[in-house]
């Protein structure tokens, strides 16, 4: 079995010249693309608190319907906010 290089060199002769050149210039463009992104810093994540530890919390019944009033208003569409 061939290996991508393989493969892609075996392409890359059956063409004419002018696109071997253009095939060139894409893997050149694609090589500083990837090289720019390698380069990027490496984001981390704000602390935060697990999924898992979460699920145990709850809420006073109070506190819960406040929060889904809250959010069922910001589905409303007010006409008169265009």
């Amino acid at each position: 079995m061939a290996t991508t290089g393989e493969e892609i060199r075996v392409l890359i002769e059956r063409l004419s010249p002018d696109y071997q050149q253009r095939v060139l210039e894409y893997a050149q463009a694609l090589a500083q693309t990837q090289q720019a992104l390698e380069s990027l810093p490496t984001p981390t994540l704000p602390p935060g608190t697990p999924g898992k530890v979460l699920l145990r919390l709850t809420l006073p019944q109070e506190d819960a319907e406040a929060m889904e009033r809250a959010l069922s208003d910001c589905e409303r569409i007010e006409p008169d906010e265009y």
